[in-house]
């Protein structure tokens, strides 16, 4: 033996293990996958043989998930490679990265049970288990805000002066708690948000109120600073524009604050039998943008899972930590992006959704709601547009997608054909 040498006789293997494990230890039901079925006549024959009570083995179908691999062996391949930091990289399958990038327990298990037993081959979608996680950390996650740290703009109020406020933490759960915010003479907005004010109309400043926009100044078509002043009787927030915002104020400084966005370590959604992983590996997996922190993420603490408004939900990595005494530099707080079982992201969040689809056709669907459309995705020129041709084309992927039918292809890959 490898091992222990010739200290023993006797080297059980899997096999001949499992089945004598099961029944000595009272198991009742031996829960395995598909993939060992072929195995379930010997596991019977060892019990037969060997007078023991016979377990009950009860099968269901393995768990795939899309772009990635699950196999031990590929995934040391890319901790090997450096393609990632380690087991408990977030872009790991693995228990331990889907944790470090902000799963939670509770999350993992609704998703597990909901998910039943069953026979058939299943290829999930990722969006699917964070939109159980979601769930569990929307009703309790306090929320904080932060600005893009290269693009922002300057609102300059006339008649405030700096103040201290006190708010919730959630807008809906004040068990979360309170939290201290700022207001002041100067604030800092999101450049993005800037280009969408207009001279004349309210915007409700999120946890502060409606602010009217006096005036916009700019250069050529980039916003430099805002006046405004504010209108904080007017409690109408119905459809005003909603941003997130910062005071600009020696008396709480910004908070250095990285975020970090992942994506999939393989491209493709559903690998073949036959294909090779490493053909198809993600490059730039991981993106961190430097922001403007709230000054109350200095209290935020490793691991914790917060809301930054209107960007999504983050875990802590590495908390905040005050300059050192040694370099004189203070290490900024690293924040996880979260996904939230939506396909893509909504860079522009808050933005009206009027605003949003301004350049975009709407068409409608069989089912009767709009979808949008891109004026980039109309019918090119090039498409055929003989009767004949298409007819032709039509039954050439009919066949196709029969033939995937027929060898039990992933249900991933034959969506995929269809909507061609």
């Amino acid at each position: 033996h490898p091992r222990t040498g010739d200290k023993y006789k006797v080297y059980p293997t899997y096999d001949f293990a499992c089945p004598i494990v099961d029944s000595v230890e009272g198991v009742t039901h031996c829960l395995r996958t598909m993939e060992y079925h072929d195995r379930d006549d010997q596991f019977y024959w060892f019990i037969e043989q060997l007078g023991l009570r016979r377990p009950h083995i009860w099968e269901y179908s393995r768990l795939n998930m899309t772009n990635t691999v699950l196999s031990k062996r590929k995934l040391t391949w890319f901790v090997d490679e450096g393609y990632v930091d380690g087991w408990d990289d977030p872009r790991f399958p693995t228990v331990r990265g889907i944790l470090r990038r902000g799963m939670t327990v509770e999350g993992l298990k609704q998703f597990i049970v909901g998910q039943g037993s069953s026979r058939s081959v299943v290829v999930m979608e990722w969006d699917k288990i964070w939109a159980f996680n979601k769930k569990v950390i929307d009703p309790i996650a306090p929320r904080y805000t932060a600005l893009d740290g290269k693009d922002t703009v300057p609102v300059l109020l006339s008649g405030v002066s700096e103040e201290r406020l006190t708010v919730p933490k959630h807008p809906k759960n004040p068990e979360v708690g309170d939290k201290t915010i700022w207001v002041g003479p100067r604030i800092l907005i999101d450049l993005e948000d800037a280009k969408t004010l207009k001279e004349g109309e309210n915007t409700t400043f999120i946890n502060w109120g409606n602010l009217k926009i006096k005036k916009i100044i700019k250069a050529g078509d980039s916003v430099t600073s805002v006046e405004a002043e504010p209108n904080l009787s007017d409690k109408d927030y119905k459809k005003t524009l909603k941003l997130t915002w910062l005071a600009d104020t020696t008396q709480a400084p910004f908070i250095p604050c990285i975020c970090v966005y992942f994506d999939h370590i393989i491209s493709k959604p559903v690998l073949a039998k036959d294909e090779d992983f490493k053909q198809y590996i993600g490059h730039n997996t991981k993106t961190e943008v430097v922001m403007l922190g709230d000054p109350e993420l200095v209290n935020v603490k490793k691991s914790e899972i917060i809301q930054l408004q209107r960007r999504g939900f983050f875990i802590c990595d590495s908390p905040y930590q005050p300059p050192s005494l040694h370099t004189g530099r203070a290490s900024p707080i690293v924040l996880f992006s979260i996904p939230d079982g939506h396909t893509k992201e909504n860079p522009t969040a808050g933005v009206p959704k009027k605003q949003q689809t301004s350049e975009k056709e709407k068409v409608s669907t069989a089912k009767g709601k709009a979808v949008e459309k891109s004026p980039s995705e109309e019918v090119s020129p090039g498409l055929p547009t003989d009767p004949v041709v298409v007819d032709q084309q039509i039954q050439v992927q009919g066949d196709k997608v029969r033939k995937l039918k027929a060898e039990k292809a992933a249900k991933a890959i034959i969506d995929t054909e269809v909507k061609k």
